[in-house]
């Protein structure tokens, strides 16, 4: 069944390429023979076809809406815009005894002095959250030195996002991974160091 709902709705493009080749064969057949089988056919597999593009369209699963935030968050962070990634932020956010207050200060200290790029997600669904794994490639700011040591300059982070009473699926905890771990408050101390 999730295989169904993966092919229906997040990936339809393996089964719309089915549907279409079967059309094309019942369609040739059709017109070679003149079969009304045939004929039934193609006009069922095109038929088919434009209802699963168009349910496709029209539903956006939790994975999708997992994709949206996570994209959010990247172009919010390429972007130097605090406010647009701790919109992403759940109330509910806490990591160890950071809440998400602490992780709104390094938000915005940061990003006043660092942009990062950010590579595909991986992206697990264990349960009613979502365990997030991704790569973000850090640099200085416009205006900033180099602060960040150098290997900081890749990091992983590991997130789990949920979803909140409003339906959206929002960031509950996140820890950087690699190089190795890093509290909010390591990451403040480091921010601080560079601040003007």
């Amino acid at each position: 069944m999730a295989l169904l709902k993966y092919l229906c709705f997040e990936n339809p493009l393996t089964l719309l390429v089915v549907l279409g080749l079967a059309a094309l064969v019942a369609g040739i057949a059709w017109m070679r023979s003149g079969s009304k089988r045939a004929r039934i056919a193609a006009v069922a597999c095109l038929a088919i076809g434009v209802s699963l593009t168009f349910v496709a369209w029209a539903v956006e699963t939790d994975h999708e809406k997992i994709v949206r935030t996570l994209d959010a968050m990247a172009r919010a962070v390429k972007n130097g815009d605090a406010d647009a990634l701790l919109e992403r932020v759940s109330d509910r956010y806490q990591n160890g005894a950071s809440d998400k207050s602490v992780l709104a200060g390094v938000v915005r200290t940061a990003l006043k002095q660092v942009r990062a790029t950010a590579e595909m997600p991986v992206i697990e669904r264990p349960d009613d959250t979502a365990k997030v794994t991704q790569v973000y490639r850090f640099r200085p700011a416009p205006g900033w030195r180099p602060l960040v040591p150098r290997e900081y300059e890749r990091v992983t982070w590991e997130g789990v996002l949920a979803r909140d009473p409003d339906g959206e699926w929002r960031l509950r905890s996140a820890t950087a991974t690699q190089p190795r771990r890093i509290t909010p408050e390591e990451a403040e101390r480091y921010l601080q160091r560079g601040a003007p």
